[in-house]
């Protein structure tokens, strides 16, 4: 009966944290009476989902969660693939088409 009843426990601490870091109550509920005390150290480990946009994005260099990067470099179509290339590419690295002079 205490076996059941710590399992139960687990599965509540487990949904309360869930709930705190922006995650399903419930699902997490079940999950921690699934798993018992892993359910806690599992939703411990992983990061809240609050005040976070729906469009989010991992870097493995810096090993960060966060908004996909806004690039600041300029592209042009390449006229014979229709890829995107570097304005200032001078060959397209898709289909090797030199290109009269690089725009700047």
């Amino acid at each position: 009966m205490e076996f059941v009843i710590f399992w139960l426990i687990c599965a509540g601490v487990t949904a309360a944290i869930a709930s705190s870091k922006g995650r399903s109550g419930f699902g997490w509920f079940l999950i921690g009476a699934l798993i018992g005390i892993f359910g806690i150290i599992l939703i411990a480990c992983l990061p809240s989902l609050n005040g976070r946009p729906g469009n989010t994005y991992y870097d493995p260099e810096t090993r960060t969660i966060g908004a996909p990067p806004t690039s600041t470099r300029r592209i042009r179509s390449c006229p014979q693939c229709a890829e995107e290339v570097l304005a200032d590419a001078k060959i397209c690295r898709f289909c090797r088409h030199e290109f009269a002079s690089a725009r700047t």
